[in-house]
């Protein structure tokens, strides 16, 4: 796959905000607002959402990674700054699911593909529920992950909708109401995150994280994601009759994968 540093989404334009580069059949997004610890304003959160639709309908792309610039956050949530400067200006605060544009947690969380949240420092409010979107979550050993809207009057629409799922519902409850922060240790206890890494090795076990990924057939893991996704809560026999997804069972990636098992090599995927 031909690479595409430092572009959006949807056009070759240069973008500060957000970084889009594709190898590999991976799709690495990194958030590039360091300075502002990766606070989401909105031209950050429309270059998201464009970016999700991008990879979501790109047969190249087989695996999403998102991460972040500068390594002292992964994302702060919302530009608290920019918002005040909103109030005092007598803007009006978008209120999730019933504006015009896409949520961007909902456009991130229905990518069909793996999602990956590379978490290397703060992951708070809108950050954390950035993190919460994604399938797997790994982490630098000094990441801090938290939920404090209830300390700053906001509403955690998405993360109090997730997080119960993720983890047990009391320790979800826990960090909702009290809004206190959890190290990256007791994220992997609690099971809100897969991995944690020293920060120094981060970048390069997720390299490796990402590569072994790509080994599976990308037919299965997108048929897994919606089964998993769609059939969330619905009763198991009914789950085991939704049928949603590419079907790998009489894909060629099947065939293949049949082959190189009775070859014994690599196989070698065409997600058909």
């Amino acid at each position: 796959m031909e690479g595409t540093d430092h572009q959006r989404a949807t056009s070759g334009d240069p973008v500060t905000e957000l970084l889009v580069e594709k190898r590999d059949h991976a799709a690495w997004l990194t958030l590039n607002r360091p300075d502002r610890l990766n606070a989401l304003d909105t031209e950050l959160k429309q270059q998201l959402v464009a970016a999700a639709v991008d990879v979501t309908v790109d047969p190249d792309v087989w695996v999403v990674v998102l991460r972040a610039a500068g390594g002292r956050a992964f994302c702060v949530g919302a530009d608290l700054k920019a918002m005040r400067a909103r109030d005092h200006a007598g803007g009006r605060t978008a209120t999730p699911m019933i504006e015009v544009e896409r949520n961007l947690y909902e456009a991130v969380l229905e990518i069909p593909k793996p999602t990956i949240a590379v978490v290397d420092g703060y992951a708070l409010g809108g950050g954390c529920e950035l993190a919460m979107a994604c399938d797997l979550r790994v982490a630098s050993d000094d990441a801090v992950f938290g939920m404090p809207e209830s300390q700053r009057g906001m509403g955690a629409n998405f993360g109090s909708v997730v997080l119960p799922r993720l983890v047990p519902r009391a320790l979800a409850m826990e960090m909702l109401y009290f809004g206190d922060r959890v190290s990256a240790d007791r994220a992997l206890a609690m099971g809100l995150v897969n991995r944690v890494w020293p920060k120094a090795e981060l970048d390069e076990r997720v390299s490796e994280w990402v590569t072994e990924l790509l080994t599976r057939a990308p037919l299965t893991l997108r048929r897994y994601k919606e089964m998993v996704g769609k059939g969330w809560e619905m009763p198991v026999p009914a789950h085991l009759r939704l049928n949603v997804g590419p079907n790998p069972y009489t894909s060629e990636d099947r065939v293949e994968g049949a082959e190189a098992f009775a070859e014994k090599r690599a196989p070698r995927w065409q997600a058909r």
